[in-house]
């Protein structure tokens, strides 16, 4: 194959954005290295919305979710009584874009001027908004028939979208869903009756408010970074996918990155590269790192790693945001779900989808939004709510049968830091991660005054037709001690670890903010989720893409003075 001018580890949401912006120069070779399958953008389980809660629910297992998906685990949580946590995350050209939730929210100003701040010039609100603005078709403007159609507070949702935050065209598609559940707009209105203004866009001016979600959907399908910026491009004569192929090491000539190590199946081989981008996500990012000879060296040398560079912060600085799910059973049809009385309406859904792609099959189910501040004091969102409309849940279902509707509250900024490190120098074992949620300053306060929160809005007369009772925790849980049993057993993460390869200068920094190179090693980069220092508070694919976007950039610049390959 030759010598790759860049070679592309992982293809999810930054390796994806990666392959696009890299390649665009004829001259440059790329090669995109993925240990899952490709061309996924088109299969049924991916494009239909619904078909998420089946990646990780084991009875549906027959359908084919399991191939797209890789599970890693925690250590048994100290904070949580010994109890581990599992940890999916995507698997094939695409990532976990594949298999996520589609929600589409970048976070809050003060999450990227808190990166700024921290030591890393270019990376605040407004450094970062041309580039969010610059990867977003937003359809609502784009198409303004799609913005008339869908309603908000009784108006055409594009009024109430400012077109200085959004771009128009992008590769990435984000819409309102096509339809949606009528209990959503009872949730609207409680939570309106419960004191909370509505907000038709929470990536607009602000945050805070309760609303709809948009989604990364086009048409009422799922788009993913394999849809979005791959599949546009992946006959350039340039670019080279290499989908099954998993990266085990990256090889050094001294302290220069020359090229990686991979294998597939019983096959093992090397290419050679001018530089070397992982775009891996959180947990193998630093892993490869480790394995290579990059990290802390004390913890290399424990494994019999050669040490090509101490870098102690490679694998520290893990975060996630912390999710706990209140459960409802409803007393109508209205939610989504199985039953003799739905079943007529369940069949039209079914044609519904086929015809016209909308209906259930075109939601994920969680269509109602909400950030709000547990704090009276301050207005800066610490919670998000995400109301969902049927009771399947990834996080923790009882099942598609019945009725009923959950209402999800995650905790943004949860103070807890983990670490992901060695369990051994093979390339067959899975990283050792821990969260250490509930230490040190990760409290319960915040949860425990979302889930009272989240109860005033449920109850609210909107929900009276609606709502049997709550199942879990259920109405005997009030007490600050009943909540934080009910939080220590429950409580989960929402599958968006970041940190682990922080960008900055300062002792625990991994990559140069400037040019995301690894620091102490040449022809080597980290682009993806790990480089953020914080989590946003938001969900975290919008942000990975936005800074892939960036990254692109700063790795072109950097690159047009440089020779090509041969």
């Amino acid at each position: 194959m030759g010598r790759f001018d860049y070679v592309i580890v992982g293809a999810g949401a930054a390796g994806c954005v990666l392959a696009n912006r890299l390649s665009e120069d004829p001259r440059v070779r790329v090669a995109l290295v993925e240990a899952g399958p490709d061309r996924n953008a088109r299969k049924a389980i991916v494009r239909i919305p619904l078909a998420m809660v089946t990646f990780m629910a084991p009875a549906l297992a027959f359908l084919g979710g399991p191939k797209f998906m890789s599970w890693f685990e925690t250590e048994p949580e100290p904070g949580l009584q010994g109890r581990s946590i599992a940890l999916p995350r995507g698997k094939g050209t695409g990532g976990s874009t594949n298999v996520n939730g589609q929600i589409f929210i970048r976070g809050q100003r003060e999450d990227f001027d808190g990166w700024r701040d921290l030591g890393n010039p270019g990376w605040g609100f407004d450094d970062l908004l041309p580039y969010f603005r610059k990867l977003e078709r937003f359809e609502p403007l784009a198409d303004r028939i799609s913005g008339e159609r869908i309603r908000f507070d009784g108006k055409p949702f594009h009024t109430g979208i400012d077109p200085a935050y959004h771009g128009t065209d992008g590769p990435l598609n984000i819409a309102p869903l096509r339809s949606v559940n009528p209990l959503a707009f009872a949730y609207l209105e409680a939570a309106r009756l419960a004191g909370h203004r509505l907000n038709p866009d929470f990536n607009g001016e602000r945050q805070n408010g309760v609303g709809l979600y948009t989604f990364t959907q086009k048409n009422g399908e799922r788009v993913t970074a394999e849809g979005a910026y791959l599949d546009p491009v992946r006959n350039r004569s340039n670019l080279t996918v290499l989908s099954e192929t998993e990266a085990t090491r990256i090889l050094f000539d001294g302290r220069k990155a020359a090229g990686l190590a991979w294998r597939r199946g019983g096959e093992t081989g090397t290419l050679e590269a001018r530089e070397i981008i992982l775009a891996a996500g959180s947990f193998v990012s630093p892993h490869l790192l480790m394995l290579s000879g990059v990290g802390p060296a004390a913890d290399l040398k424990r494994h019999g790693i050669e040490v090509i560079q101490d870098l102690p912060g490679v694998g520290q600085n893990l975060q996630d945001h912390l999710d706990v799910t209140l459960e409802y059973r409803a007393k109508s049809t209205m939610p989504y779900g199985l039953s003799w009385k739905a079943l007529p309406r369940n069949a039209l859904h079914v044609g519904d989808w086929l015809f016209r792609r909308r209906g259930l099959f075109s939601s994920t189910t969680g269509e109602g939004g909400g950030f709000v501040s547990t704090d009276p004091a301050s207005e800066r969102p610490d919670v998000q709510l995400f109301f969902c409309t049927g009771r399947a849940n990834t996080q923790a279902a009882s099942g598609f049968t019945g009725h009923g509707f959950l209402m999800h509250v995650c905790q943004l900024r949860p103070g807890s830091i983990g670490r992901v490190s060695l369990k051994s120098a093979s390339t067959d074992d899975k990283p050792s991660i821990i969260y250490n949620f509930f230490r040190g300053d990760s409290t319960m306060d915040v949860l425990r005054e979302g889930i009272r929160l989240a109860r005033r809005i449920m109850a609210q007369k909107p929900f009276e037709p609606h709502l049997d009772a709550e199942v879990d925790p259920g109405p005997d849980v009030q007490s600050d001690g009943a909540l934080d049993a009910f939080i220590r057993e429950r409580v989960g993460t929402l599958f968006h670890p970041v940190g682990t390869c922080a960008m900055g200068r300062g002792d625990g920094a991994v990559v140069d903010p400037q040019t995301l190179r690894v620091h102490g090693v040449a022809g080597l980069r980290v682009i993806d989720a790990s480089i953020m220092p914080t989590i946003v508070s938001a969900n975290t694919v919008a942000a990975t893409y936005c800074l892939a976007e960036k990254g692109a950039d700063l790795v072109k610049a950097e690159d047009r003075a440089v020779p090509k390959a041969a």
